[in-house]
C-alpha cells in the first residue's frame, strides 16, 4: 500500500472490476478518456489481465482508497517507457467534480512521488482533452507544465476537441 496524507493507493483486485466498469461508462469520466465505447466484464476482464501479464509492466494501476479504507477511484501509470524513464498519469475518482476535492490533488501527488522517488522516473505527463476543462485546472494547479495543443484530435458530442499535453520533470517535483 502507498500512502498519501488522504488517500491510500493499493492493488487492484478483481472483485473491482464491476466498479471500475460502472465508472468508466458513467458521463463525468468518459468525457475525458479516450474510449469511445461503454466497457463491459469482458473489456475489463482482458484489461485487468493484460496489465497483471505485462513483463516488464507497461501499466502500473492502483485503486484510491479513502481514509475509511473505501475505494473512491483509480490512477496509475501508463505507456511506462523503462528506458527513456517516463510515464502517462491516469487518474479519476468517482465523483462529480472529483478535481475539487482533497483527495485528488493527494492522488496524483502521491502517484507523482511513487513514480518520481520509487521507479526513479524522469518524465510524467498527461494527455487532457479540452472536454474537461476541470482537469486542466487540477493539472495547472498542480504544476504541471502545458507542453503543447494537438488540435481537434478527440471528436465527442458532434465536434472536434483539442488534447493538451501536460508533464512534470523530476527535478520540478523535488522543488515542490
Amino acid at each position: 500500500m502507498i500512502k498519501g496524507k488522504y488517500v491510500k493507493l493499493r492493488s487492484l483486485e478483481l472483485n473491482d472490476l464491476p466498479k471500475l466498469r460502472d465508472w468508466r461508462n458513467s458521463k463525468f469520466v468518459r468525457k475525458a478518456t479516450r474510449e469511445y465505447r461503454l466497457l463491459n466484464m469482458i473489456n475489463q476482464k482482458k484489461w485487468f489481465e493484460m496489465i497483471q501479464n505485462e513483463n516488464p509492466p507497461i501499466s502500473l494501476m492502483f485503486g484510491v482508497q479513502n481514509n475509511k479504507n473505501k475505494l473512491i477511484g483509480v490512477c496509475g501509470l501508463t505507456c511506462i517507457d523503462w528506458k527513456n524513464k517516463h510515464t502517462e498519469i491516469s487518474c479519476y475518482l468517482n465523483s462529480v467534480n472529483w478535481q475539487k476535492k482533497k483527495e485528488a490533488r493527494d492522488t496524483i501527488h502521491t502517484i507523482l512521488k511513487y513514480g518520481f522517488e520509487e521507479l526513479n522516473l524522469h518524465r510524467i505527463w498527461a494527455e487532457i482533452f479540452s472536454t474537461a476543462q476541470e482537469n486542466i485546472a487540477l493539472f495547472n494547479k498542480i504544476g504541471f507544465v502545458r507542453e503543447g495543443i494537438l488540435r481537434q484530435k478527440l471528436w465527442r458530442d458532434g465536434k472536434w476537441w483539442n488534447s493538451h499535453i501536460y508533464s512534470m520533470l523530476s527535478s520540478e517535483f523535488n522543488k515542490k
